[in-house]
C-alpha cells in the first residue's frame, strides 16, 4: 500500500508539471503574476519613460537610481516648500520655509543657490508657504502663513525681485493658504478662534490682496469639519470628478467628498507631520492642545495620462501611538492614487524617506525641461530651543514638462 501511494503521488506530480509547462511557455512573466499585482501599480512591461523608476509600482520590480536628486543637510525643520517662477526671468526658484526662516534659492550646477532670505522675529513662527500673482503683474508674491507668541495668525506676503525679498504686508490677521488646480489657483483664508476650544474661526473664504491689506470675497462652499489647511480642490478620475479631498485631525485618514457627500474615507493614517496651530491664547506653549497640520495635498497627473491623481505623503509615526503628547515621524513616502468606481486605488509610491515628507509639489525644479516631485523631507525634528532639526530636499524626475 505504501509503494502503491507513492506511486499514485508521483503520478499526479507529473501530471501537474506536464499540465503547467505550456502554460508557462505561451504567457509572459506579467501574466503569470497574482492579480493583486495590479493593484499595486502599473506592470514594469507598461513603465513607460515618463515615470520615474524611482516610483515602487511593485516590489518585483529592480529599481534604478536614475533620475534622482537631493539637496546638501539643511540644519532646520522645514514646514513648506514650492516651485514657480517668482521674478519674471522664465527661470523657476526654490522657495522653502522652516519656523524662522524663508529662502528664495535656484538650481545651479547641481544644487540649490541660496539668492535670498527672510528671517522671522523671535516671537513669530511659520507653519507653510505659497506663491501666487496677487497684484496683478505676472510676478509671483510669496504667502506664508504663521502665530505670534499670543498664538493668533502672524501671516505674511513677500515680494522678491532681483535678490531682494521685500515685505508687502505683515503680521495678517489671517491664516492663508493658496487652494485650487494651476489654471484656477486662489488665495484663500481663515479666521483664528479666540475661545481656546479650537484653532479656527468661521469659513475658509476666498480673498483679495490690494498691495497692502487683505479683504473677502466671499465663503468657499466646502463639506463640514474641514479648514483651511486640511484639504484640496480638483477633478479626479476618468469622468474628471469635482472632488473636496482632505486629511482631518486627529483621525489622519483620507476623507473624499463630491460636494457635501463623502464618497470614501481610507483606513490608515496619511500626511502627518509635527507641524502644528495652538488656540489662540492658550497658555501653554507645548502642543498638548494644537490641532496638527497635515502635508500638502495635490490633485494633478502625475503620469501624464491625461486624468489626475491624489497625491499625499504617508509618514511612519513613532513615539508612543496612545500618548497624545508624544508624536514623531521616522520615515515616509509620497503615494499616488487612482480613482474609479468611488474610490481611491494605490498607484505607486516613492522609495522609502528618511524622514517625514512636509510638503511637495510638481514642478521643473531645476529647468531642465522635465517635471519633478520635489519634497521636503525632514529627518530630525526641532526639538525645543536646543535643537533646530534637520532636512533635505529630494526630486524626482517625472517626464516632459507642461
Amino acid at each position: 500500500m505504501m509503494k502503491l501511494g507513492r506511486i499514485f503521488m508521483l503520478t499526479i506530480s507529473l501530471a501537474l508539471l506536464t499540465t503547467a509547462a505550456p502554460a508557462a511557455n505561451n504567457e509572459s512573466g506579467a501574466e503569470r503574476r497574482h492579480p493583486s499585482y495590479k493593484l499595486i501599480g502599473r506592470d514594469a512591461s507598461d513603465l513607460s519613460s515618463s515615470m520615474n523608476l524611482n516610483f515602487v509600482v511593485s516590489e518585483e520590480v529592480h529599481l534604478k537610481e536614475s533620475g534622482f536628486w537631493r539637496s546638501s543637510y539643511l540644519q532646520e525643520s522645514l514646514v513648506g516648500l514650492t516651485v514657480a517662477d517668482i521674478d519674471g526671468d522664465g527661470q523657476n526658484e526654490v522657495i522653502y520655509a522652516s519656523e524662522k526662516n524663508i529662502y528664495v534659492t535656484r538650481f545651479n550646477s547641481g544644487q540649490l543657490v541660496q539668492l535670498a532670505q527672510y528671517s522671522l522675529p523671535t516671537s513669530e513662527k511659520l507653519v507653510s508657504v505659497d506663491v501666487l500673482d496677487l497684484t496683478g503683474d505676472r510676478r509671483m508674491e510669496i504667502i506664508a502663513s504663521g502665530q505670534d507668541e499670543n498664538h493668533s495668525p502672524a501671516s505674511l506676503i513677500l515680494k522678491f525681485s532681483g535678490s531682494e525679498l521685500t515685505l508687502l504686508a505683515r503680521k495678517l490677521p489671517w491664516y492663508l493658504r493658496v487652494l485650487g488646480p494651476t489654471d484656477s489657483r486662489f488665495l484663500a483664508g481663515q479666521k483664528a478662534s479666540f475661545d481656546r476650544t479650537g484653532v479656527y474661526s468661521g469659513n475658509v473664504v476666498r480673498l483679495n490682496f490690494d498691495g497692502s491689506d487683505i479683504s473677502s470675497q466671499g465663503v468657499v462652499e466646502l463639506p463640514k469639519f474641514i479648514n483651511l489647511f486640511n484639504f484640496t480642490l480638483g477633478r479626479l478620475g476618468a469622468n474628471n470628478l469635482q472632488v473636496t479631498a482632505a486629511i482631518k485631525f486627529p483621525s489622519e485618514h483620507i476623507f473624499l467628498y463630491e460636494g457635501q457627500n463623502r464618497a470614501w474615507e481610507s483606513r490608515e493614517e496619511y500626511g502627518g507631520t509635527m507641524i502644528y496651530l495652538t488656540p489662540a491664547n492658550y497658555r501653554d506653549n507645548g502642543n498638548r492642545n494644537c490641532e496638527f497640520l497635515p502635508s500638502r495635498l495635490l490633485i494633478a497627473d502625475i503620469d501624464q495620462d491625461g486624468q489626475n491623481e491624489l497625491i499625499v505623503a504617508k509618514n511612519d509615526r513613532g513615539g508612543v501611538p496612545f500618548m497624545s503628547n508624544q508624536r514623531g515621524f521616522t520615515s515616509g513616502t509620497i503615494q499616488a492614487f487612482k480613482y474609479s468606481n468611488m474610490s481611491l486605488t494605490p498607484f505607486f509610491r516613492t522609495r522609502t524617506l528618511p524622514g517625514a515628507g512636509v510638503d511637495y509639489q510638481l514642478a521643473d525644479f531645476n529647468n531642465n525641461g522635465t517635471l519633478d516631485l520635489v519634497v521636503a523631507v525632514v529627518t530630525e525634528q526641532k526639538s525645543g530651543l536646543m535643537k533646530e532639526g534637520r532636512s533635505v530636499i529630494v526630486a524626482y524626475e517625472i517626464g516632459n514638462s507642461h
